[in-house]
């Protein structure tokens, strides 16, 4: 038997139901699980029902300023044989809270710890992961796999779906085009099987020296998402500066820079991603070394199994 403590944040309520499926696993197979819902001292809304509530965190997100969270209740002191640490991705970075808990006396918990992560994000979810990966070396934490959960349909059909979802609560189809907002069953069932085969070899080990899922289908980039997605990251890091300067989150001042960034992002959907589409085939062909390097990087430290590459 191993003690893992298992901690999560949840708005929409799909991080809570990966925690849960690991919670449930991990207890099946015999193992002690302390779970911790993390929580920000002022609860973040959801639905976000406004539009510009929801684009005025992007700049704190995006520049690693979260607000307290309160004082998760484990004790950092105790002797976890792993760590799970389910993150939802917000504006191509960690959500807000989970960064908040790396900046808490708890987050001593990582240190020289094992640490599974699981991202739950739209479809863009390696800058996210990339930055995660960043907090944990800096907490001391030993990073040994990243599962990723991504939202149902295409990049481009949750462009439509998932913002829909986040700010009116409304998650079923759209127009019969667009596809019902969050993760599919067959996506919650791969957790599923993840989780039983983590607790199944946790189970086999004395102690945890590497990947528990090496050779699972924890994750998948999608390369020709990778130039797409670096593009946006440095765009969306750009207006985090320009509308970080006019005041902090909730600020009067900033509210046109809030708005700017949500009319450019409009105009990038509209106008960038049909033209970044057309650029990706070239960028694939020119710089496949490339993106096979940066695929391996961000499928570290699990890899991809061959029968999931895109």
């Amino acid at each position: 038997m191993k003690r893992i403590l298992l901690l999560f944040y949840s708005q929409s309520g799909e991080a809570d139901r990966a925690a849960t499926i690991f919670r449930e696993e991990m207890a099946a197979a015999g193992h002690s699980v302390t779970a911790e819902a993390l929580r920000p001292a002022a609860d973040y809304p959801y639905p976000w029902r406004s539009i510009r509530r929801f684009f005025d965190v992007m700049p704190e997100t995006q520049l690693g300023e979260p607000p307290p969270i309160r004082p998760p209740a484990f004790d950092p002191a105790a002797a976890y044989d792993l760590v799970i640490l389910v993150v939802p991705v917000w504006f191509l970075s960690p959500a807000l809270p989970i960064q908040g808990f790396f900046r808490t006396p708890q987050a001593a918990v990582l240190r020289g710890r094992p640490v599974m992560t699981v991202t739950v994000s739209r479809a863009m979810w390696q800058q996210g992961s990339e930055t995660l990966k960043r907090l944990l070396a800096a907490a001391g934490a030993r990073h040994i796999d990243n599962v990723v959960i991504t939202h149902r349909g295409s990049p481009v059909a949750t462009l439509v779906s998932t913002p829909r979802t986040l700010l009116s609560g409304r998650g079923g189809r759209l127009a019969g085009v667009f596809p019902e907002a969050g993760v599919a069953e067959e996506d919650r069932n791969r957790l599923r099987y993840l989780a039983k085969v983590a607790a199944e070899r946790l189970n086999a080990l004395d102690t945890i020296d590497g990947s528990l899922l090496a050779g699972e289908p924890a994750v998948a980039v999608r390369r020709w998402l990778i130039g797409p997605e670096l593009l946006g990251w440095y765009a969306f890091h750009g207006w985090a500066h320009l509308i970080r300067a006019a005041g902090r989150l909730g600020d009067a001042p900033r509210a046109a820079g809030v708005w700017g960034f949500a009319v450019f992002l409009v105009a990038m959907i509209l106008v960038g991603l049909p033209l970044t589409l057309i650029g990706t085939p070239i960028l694939y062909v020119a710089a496949r070394p490339w993106l096979a390097r940066r695929a391996a990087r961000l499928s570290a430290p699990t890899g991809e199994a061959s029968a999931i590459r895109a």
